[in-house]
């Protein structure tokens, strides 16, 4: 099937890191007309740096045998990815997501929470503290918040990750590290200030 970029595509597919580059800049002004319509009251440049991860996760996905051209399919996961990022600023949460620390432990989300409990009660409680940690997430470093968001929420692997930020692949993993321990941190100081107000 024959569609506009092909032979970037195809390069960028087989890993041309500079075929890729060249995808992203051609599609610059799309990328523009998707944040300007969904990135009201975001940053510029996070916002700019997810619509990337976007295409790069595109240029993997694409299959031109469904007879779908890439400029149309590229559009519609932007434009859907912006305006999810605009709505929520993040993704349903799969709690049950293993993370490895940088001791070499591992955790899910749903360890930095308190154990889910049944009843009516216990869920009210278990919401108040999924709150919190999308609350605890928010209080990230923006690059820290990238990883999380694009690795854990988006799916994206990590060397995805450092190569569409165009940083080493060992710096994600200590992004990732002090993410997940000061998502720990925050949620434990949250988790402290709940106990104290309680008791009043």
């Amino acid at each position: 099937m024959e569609y506009l970029l092909k032979g970037l595509v195809e390069r960028a597919k087989g890993g041309d890191t500079a075929a890729a580059q060249q995808v992203i800049d051609r599609l610059y002004p799309l990328i523009c007309s998707a944040m300007r319509r969904h990135g009201h009251g975001l940053d510029r440049e996070d916002l700019y740096q997810e619509a990337c991860l976007i295409v790069l996760q595109c240029i993997k996905d694409f299959d031109p045998s469904k007879g779908i051209p890439f400029l149309v399919y590229v559009k519609k996961r932007v434009y859907f990815g912006l305006m999810n990022v605009g709505r929520q600023r993040v993704l349903a949460i799969s709690l049950d997501k293993e993370l490895e620390g940088h001791d070499g432990d591992t955790c899910t989300l749903a360890d930095l929470l308190v154990s889910p409990q049944l009843g009516v009660d216990e869920t009210v409680v278990q919401s108040d503290e999924v709150r919190r940690l999308y609350c605890a997430i928010g209080k990230l470093s923006s690059k820290q918040r990238q990883v999380v968001l694009l690795h854990f929420f988006y799916g994206l692997k990590y060397k995805d990750i450092a190569r569409a930020r165009n940083i080493h692949y060992k710096s994600v993993l200590r992004l990732k590290d002090r993410a997940l321990k000061s998502l720990k941190e925050h949620l434990e100081k949250m988790e402290r200030n709940v106990s104290l107000g309680s008791r009043f």
